[in-house]
């Protein structure tokens, strides 16, 4: 990483002077030019690549052979996890039929992830989300007006039907078991407590859970970290620290935080 940020710099340099400049002109008359700019260009997406890992690399010294990803979005955190841990199962599950469609298309090479197209709760049914144009922050919850002042290009929504029910039914459903080598990721954007109560079993018997985790109301009546530590708790599960957290615009607060969560089995 530190190699290919100083050949860019030097790079930046040489094209300041005239013979970096007489050299450029020739070498684009031979396509060469392209090449090294698109080679530069691709180590730095390999850097940057590399960098969005490097937090998380602490789960590759866990045992985790099946993740349930709830709230996966277009699948960003199951292509982490299976650039971390190849062999890992993911369950992906969401609710927006629109974005389950880019989900599947992303992975329909991968038979390791599997796209479940419904949302969790603690009930099952039909219910309205709010839908944002920037459909990471879509929510079955209304958007707090510090979101849409931190975030406000996430402001504009629309709303959607969706199909949601229980973790716990689901698991039945579909003959899994939770066990030792299983993570549960959360990322509902503030209905946490609601997937937690409709997966209490499963969450009983999972060994870890990642859960993005508020300090602040970003979503109207969302629970903040102490309620889902306290849910957690209960369950046997202890907090292990902040994979990632995010700070407001003015860096003067932290909003949210990747948590992570070990059970314990006590």
């Amino acid at each position: 990483m530190i190699i290919t940020g100083l050949l860019l710099r030097q790079y930046s340099q040489y094209m300041k002077n005239p013979f970096g400049q007489a050299v450029h002109t020739t070498l684009n008359r031979f396509g060469l030019e392209l090449r090294l700019t698109r080679n530069l260009q691709a180590a730095r997406e390999r850097e940057r690549a590399e960098r969005q890992l490097e937090p998380w690399r602490l789960l590759q010294h866990y045992d985790v052979r099946t993740v349930l990803d709830i709230g996966a979005n277009e699948g960003q955190f199951a292509k982490l996890i299976r650039d971390l841990c190849p062999r890992t199962l993911v369950y992906s599950f969401e609710p927006l039929p629109d974005i389950h469609i880019l989900l599947q298309r992303r992975f329909r090479n991968d038979p390791s992830v599997v796209p479940v197209p419904c949302g969790l709760s603690d009930g099952a049914g039909r219910v309205v989300m709010n839908r944002s144009t920037f459909s990471p922050s879509s929510s079955l919850l209304p958007m707090a007006e510090l979101h849409r002042t931190e975030y406000p290009h996430s402001a504009p929504q629309t709303t959607v039907e969706v199909d949601v029910q229980r973790l716990d039914d689901w698991m039945t459903a579909s003959g899994l078991k939770a066990g030792p080598h299983v993570l549960v990721k959360l990322d509902v954007q503030g209905h946490e407590l609601a997937v937690i109560r409709g997966g209490i079993n499963t969450l009983r018997q999972a060994r870890f859970a990642i859960v993005e985790v508020s300090f602040f109301e970003l979503y109207e009546r969302q629970p903040l970290f102490d309620g889902i530590y306290r849910e957690l708790r209960a369950l046997g599960y202890v907090y292990r620290g902040s994979l990632e957290q995010t700070f407001s615009h003015q860096q003067d607060r932290i909003l949210f935080a990747d948590a992570l969560f070990e059970n314990i089995f006590d």
